[in-house]
């Protein structure tokens, strides 16, 4: 019997320069396809949204054989939900997108060695607005005193580590840590407004399932 296959992604709390490193909680898990998402998160008032009730839907899913596609699942998504929520998935229930065979034709025919998920999207023809929209309101934060002073004092380490300038460092982190704080103040927003979709938040994190199903599609058909 083939496989169902549903899209798995997560959002963090993350107000650091280190993408897997820096996170603090889950903050939300989105469950979809391209006509269906569901939506759980932390601070949720009703149980039926919360991340507990997320865990009980996805052991559920692994049971019935589902397969839990993604954009990084396998470097991002898996290992945090295991790191930070203790729930883990088998290797037989993830299928990670950049790692399939349409997917690295794309790089090398486009000559990448990375695609960011609005790239892949745009190169295959995937509406992903959705990023636009937040990425405007990540701009807002790039000169705020408290974050240039973090990027500042991390710019050193980041460039000892991966090589490079501390001036390119440095920009490279303003970027991360403004864009965790422009995720972190939508969800917050979303949160006052009870989980309202009508808000930045719920439009960026369910736009990443349809986008990353619509992805699925392209790279499995």
């Amino acid at each position: 019997m083939k496989m169902q296959t549903i899209v798995l992604d997560i959002e963090t709390e993350n107000l650091g320069s280190n993408v897997m490193t820096d996170n603090t909680r889950v903050i939300s898990i989105q469950l979809g396809d391209e006509n269906n998402q569901m939506l759980y998160f932390a601070d949720s008032k009703k149980p039926e949204n919360s991340l507990n009730e997320s865990i009980k839907r996805i052991n559920l899913l692994i049971s019935e054989g589902y397969v839990f596609a993604g954009y990084s699942i396998k470097r991002f998504d898996v290992p945090i939900l295991k790191e930070l929520m203790n729930l883990e998935i088998p290797e037989e229930n993830i299928l990670e997108l950049t790692h399939t065979t349409r997917f690295n034709d794309l790089l090398r025919r486009l000559g990448k060695r990375y695609l960011s998920l609005s790239d892949a999207c745009e190169a295959l023809g995937i509406n992903a607005s959705h990023k636009k929209k937040m990425n405007t309101k990540a701009e807002e934060y790039l000169t705020r005193p408290d974050i240039l002073n973090k990027a500042k004092k991390e710019a050193p380490a980041i460039a000892k580590k991966k090589g490079g300038t501390i001036e390119y460092a440095y920009n490279e982190s303003i970027h991360k840590i403004a864009g965790g704080y422009a995720i972190y103040d939508a969800y917050i927003e979303f949160v006052q407004k009870d989980g309202a979709r009508d808000t930045l938040f719920y439009d960026y994190a369910v736009g990443d399932i349809i986008c990353e199903y619509k992805l699925f599609q392209k790279l499995t058909e």
